[in-house]
């Protein structure tokens, strides 16, 4: 376990370059735009840290944890939302980079992985513009706990099930990113826990099934900041600036740890967090 948090936390040349560009520009961008450096920054890099070197290691949390904790403190949902999608759309498609980069899912032309990752690109789209479309039309705390079960069910089933091999289906593909994209945008959470999980039970491997959600999460995200701008919403620099910071400094990291991590291990870890999520997402609707 030691010897793989070694690997998880060196540096190579790649990891210098990347954490460098990252740091330098947060360096000019709060210069330019920012409000100076702020113990409130520096929190929310340390929280978008964590909470993206979950979400790239495991392929769900960053959203689910990250809004409830920042609305908590008094951000507001429209400020807080579009910011939190841009986030996803960059660091999404830059672990996708790193997971192909490391191994962990073979993104080359015409692979199998980069052909499911482009029909749930598709099915997102069209997850996405039905939520929209109906978001004004399904009470919330009804959709939050459906959410929820699915969830919890998912990951209660991917434990059972973590030695056994399953058959995939296209189809299964495409109603998988059509019912997570729809989740996430009638309520800003759902679709990594859906994604990941719901890859594992139709028979990817769950190294694979991580990277794909993050390509696939990425696009759906650019999706919704498109719908976001417009419809008038914009970003606060002082919110926007440390939360993209501290999510992609975290991208190399988690992909290191996917690569070294046992395939069983990590799809008990999955299942773990799965169940956590959706009691979560259920408690805070009974509460």
């Amino acid at each position: 376990m030691n010897r793989m948090w070694a690997h998880v936390f060196s540096i190579n040349r790649k990891k210098q370059l990347w954490l460098i560009s990252i740091v330098g520009l947060y360096l000019l961008t709060t210069f330019l735009w920012g409000d100076g450096f702020s113990l409130t920054g520096f929190g929310l890099i340390t929280l978008c840290f964590f909470c993206e070197l979950m979400d790239s290691s495991l392929g769900m949390g960053y959203g689910t944890t990250l809004t409830p904790v920042l609305l908590a403190f008094g951000f507001q949902p429209l400020e807080l939302v579009p910011t939190i999608l841009l986030s996803e759309f960059l660091s999404g498609f830059s672990s996708s980079y790193f997971h192909h980069d490391t191994g962990n899912v073979d993104f080359s032309r015409r692979s199998r992985d980069s052909r499911i990752a482009l029909l749930l690109a598709l099915g997102s789209v069209v997850g996405v513009s039905v939520g929209v479309s109906l978001a004004v039309e399904i009470p919330t705390h009804v959709l939050k706990i459906f959410i929820g079960i699915i969830i919890t069910g998912a990951g209660v089933s991917i434990w059972i099930l973590h030695d056994h091999v399953l058959v995939y289906r296209t189809w299964k593909m495409f109603v998988l990113a059509s019912v997570a994209s729809f989740n996430k945008a009638l309520s800003g959470g759902g679709y990594g826990p859906l994604m990941t999980s719901g890859q594992i039970l139709s028979g990817i491997k769950g190294k694979s099934s991580v990277g794909i959600t993050s390509f696939a999460e990425g696009f759906t995200c650019l999706v919704g900041v498109i719908l976001f701008l417009g419809k008038g919403y914009g970003f606060t620099p002082g919110l926007l600036v440390p939360v993209l910071t501290g999510a992609l400094l975290s991208v190399p990291f988690s992909t290191e740890f996917v690569k070294h991590i046992n395939e069983t291990t990590l799809k008990k870890m999955i299942a773990g967090l799965t169940v956590t999520l959706g009691l979560f997402t259920l408690i805070k609707v009974i509460l």
